[in-house]
């Protein structure tokens, strides 16, 4: 196993421009100072509070801090990040070793080329180089087995092995993580950048279910967020990281139009439906479904033809503004979600009617190829008997029939 860091950094500066392992000794992930990262934060996430935004004022820290869930069932794999992410596309390319990498290539939200934020996931071909075993392959670190390999041993090989990385500060060790055969993680900074540079950094999965392919997350942000950007790898994509066997369902079991269906839940039965949605109901859930009349236009990217993530969250921050403003919503989740390239987003939170129970409710929106927004939103009283991700599961099941998403090996998402 060898690092494959050089190519992985020109592939990011063009976005930007568009069963473990035993040791002998503690693995270790990156370590961070909660401090300085809870301050890092709020710098962070300021950059985010403007007046352009929809947003409403209680509720500015989603323009830049949000969940992002990935969910690939092609490729067999899901993962989350605790930033919101925009000029998302997915890709597949052919490398000059024979393999191919395929994945997800995103800017951080209010990322600007002073200030650059670049973040992707990919899957690629685990490609043996030398006469030796995949096993081998997968258990070594420069051709030396990382069984009992220390951190200093792992930082020594790197640099006999990365000359071109002379003059810059390298951190990175091997880690523990359920259902890997081997699992690492790097970063550099150049030596005399301070906090004006920018670290580069990734963690590196071969799972065992999945041997012949790896997996890796790579990073590029301002070295001044270093430890609150270590704290949401620590805490948030590392763990949430894991391999699927499910299938994604194109079409739903209720069509609305030749455009629109969605996926009913278990035991729901239709009351109404037109041509522009549906009403269904199970106990005392209540579930609407349908076209949303919204008084607010996005673009359609030119190179697409439909609209992109950054329409789709931009629709997305105005319901929530229409939700709080016109009719007192309290958001307690906010999250966009890209399932298998579609990108929509989730929205949880409760209404306060009078003395009475509280109404709680969840919504999914996603815009059509021509901009319509599409809504599923559930309400139920807060009695206690679902939790919230219950509630999100009820409306995600929307499915739009999106055109000419693939160009060239490249999904603009």
């Amino acid at each position: 196993m060898k690092q494959r860091w050089q190519m992985r950094i020109a592939t990011l500066a063009v976005g930007a421009l568009l069963g473990v392992v035993g040791t002998g000794y503690a693995k270790s992930l990156p370590t961070y100072d909660t401090t300085k990262a809870t301050a890092e934060a709020q710098t962070f996430e300021a950059r985010g509070v403007h007046s352009e935004s929809d947003l409403p004022a209680a509720y500015q820290s989603y323009a830049t801090t949000m969940i992002t869930e990935i969910r690939d069932y092609s490729d067999g794999y899901t993962f989350t990040v605790p930033w919101r992410l925009t000029n998302g596309r997915y890709e597949s390319q052919a490398k000059d070793d024979g393999s191919t990498e395929r994945g997800y290539f995103f800017n951080l939200a209010e990322s600007s080329i002073s200030e650059p934020f670049l973040v992707s996931f990919t899957k690629r071909d685990n490609i043996v180089e030398g006469n030796v075993s995949l096993q081998q392959w997968n258990t070594t670190w420069y051709n030396e087995s990382v069984t009992n390999m220390t951190k200093e041993r792992y930082l020594a090989l790197w640099r006999e092995n990365r000359k071109d990385l002379s003059g810059y500060t390298l951190d990175g060790d091997l880690f523990d993580f359920k259902g890997a055969t081997t699992a690492r993680w790097d970063s550099f900074v150049r030596s005399d950048a301070g906090e004006t540079g920018s670290t580069f950094f990734d963690a590196e999965f071969i799972m065992a279910a999945d041997p012949t392919q790896r997996y890796t997350m790579t990073m590029m942000y301002p070295s001044k967020y270093n430890d609150y950007m270590m704290q949401g790898v620590v805490k948030n994509v590392v763990p949430s990281f894991k391999l699927m066997k499910e299938k994604y369902r194109n079409t739903g079991n209720l069509v609305l139009t030749d455009e629109i269906s969605y996926i009913k839940p278990s035991g729901f039965k239709v009351v109404t439906q037109n041509r522009n949605g549906a009403v269904l109901t199970k106990d005392f859930y209540r579930i609407e479904v349908g076209l949303f009349p919204m008084d607010k236009t996005v673009s359609i990217d030119s190179r697409a033809s439909y609209p992109t993530m950054t329409a789709r969250q931009e629709i997305a921050d105005f319901y929530v503004n229409e939700l709080v403003t016109n009719y007192g919503a309290t958001i307690e989740g906010y999250k966009t979600l890209i399932d298998n390239h579609n990108t929509g987003s989730l929205i949880v939170g409760s209404l306060q009617r009078g003395e009475g129970v509280a109404i709680k409710f969840a919504s999914y929106i996603t815009l059509t190829d021509s901009g319509q927004a599409v809504v599923a939103r559930v309400m139920a009283p807060d009695n206690g008997q679902f939790t919230d991700e219950d509630l999100m599961k009820m409306v995600e099941g929307v499915r739009i029939q999106h055109k000419g998403l693939l160009s060239g090996g490249t999904v603009i998402l």
